[in-house]
């Protein structure tokens, strides 16, 4: 499937930052899933978010959080598009 054209896909000069929010951000999503159970329904989708927000910070110090935030978002997305089963292997509750 075709990445869509809403979707950034990451530069080698912010490849770096596209991995680390994408890795927070899984790891973030799959412990907000273990604390409720497994139960999506429990689990607050801002926690992973503001996770991969506060690593691409970290990495990108002169982004405000907004910016990291909405960089996050890109990364996220293109991640769960273009790299769909890696993404999500794991975080669903089995």
């Amino acid at each position: 499937m075709p990445t869509p054209a809403a979707v950034e896909t990451p530069t080698p000069e912010n490849v770096h930052l596209y991995r680390a929010a994408t890795l927070a951000w899984r790891t973030a999503w799959r412990e907000e899933l273990r604390r409720n159970d497994g139960n999506h329904r429990l689990a607050n989708p801002h926690v992973p978010l503001h996770v991969a927000a506060v690593a691409a910070q970290e990495l990108a110090p002169e982004m405000t959080l907004d910016q990291a935030r909405t960089f996050a978002q890109k990364a996220t997305a293109w991640a769960a598009q273009a790299h769909h089963a890696w993404f999500w292997r794991g975080t669903q509750a089995e």
